[in-house]
């Protein structure tokens, strides 16, 4: 049997990425069928504060004769429920990949459910994530010390380990996300269907 660093499948996402919200069900689905495997989730920042401003964002106004888009194709077709029509657009999400570096340094059923309900909270609840005092109360529902968690993001302790775009995610050959590492094979912006054939190719290679 392989050691387990060696079945360590990277997930790169960022939380306001509706294609990390797809890429989010993936990777539950991914560990569920895969027990012997860990994913490694890392932060890339797509919108850094002080590099990006947060697109302006209007709402839209529900249209039944509208055809869906390609990516609420890929959504439909994954089986993942996406609102369109949600009242909120992108937001900052340092404070909330903080968090998860944070929940990740507690435990490991601390961090997937920290990291459960910011997706949650952001895609289905139209919550904003960048706020401290939403994250928090998230924090807090995870089992991680809310007091201690506001602090640790508040003095940035986990930056060094959150990587921005565009240059040093590129840099780290991450051009989208979410994209699926398998040491030296990646699938981005997948189907499940492709993410679950380079599992079972990588495990065929390294669980021996």
């Amino acid at each position: 049997m392989a050691t387990d660093n060696k079945l360590t499948i990277t997930v790169a996402h960022d939380y306001i990425c509706p294609w990390c919200w797809v890429g989010f069900f993936h990777a539950k689905k991914l560990a569920a069928e895969f027990p012997q495997i860990s994913l490694d989730w890392k932060g890339y920042e797509l919108l850094r504060e002080g590099r990006f401003d947060a697109p302006v964002f209007t709402p839209s106004v529900p249209d039944p004769n509208r055809q869906l888009g390609r990516f609420e194709l890929f959504a439909q077709n994954e089986g993942v429920v996406y609102n369109p029509y949600r009242p909120i657009g992108f937001v900052f999400s340092h404070n909330a990949l903080e968090g998860a570096e944070y929940a990740k340094s507690v435990g490991k059923a601390e961090f997937e459910a920290y990291n459960e309900g910011v997706y949650r909270a952001f895609w289905e609840s139209s919550q904003d994530i960048s706020k401290i005092d939403i994250l928090a109360e998230i924090a807090a529902k995870s089992g991680l010390d809310q007091t201690e968690f506001v602090s640790q993001v508040n003095e940035k302790k986990f930056s060094h380990l959150i990587t921005p775009f565009d240059d040093e995610a590129y840099a780290d050959d991450i051009t989208h996300v979410p994209t699926f590492r398998f040491r030296g094979e990646r699938v981005a912006e997948a189907p499940y269907a492709i993410i679950k054939d380079c599992t079972q190719r990588f495990l065929t290679w390294y669980d021996r």
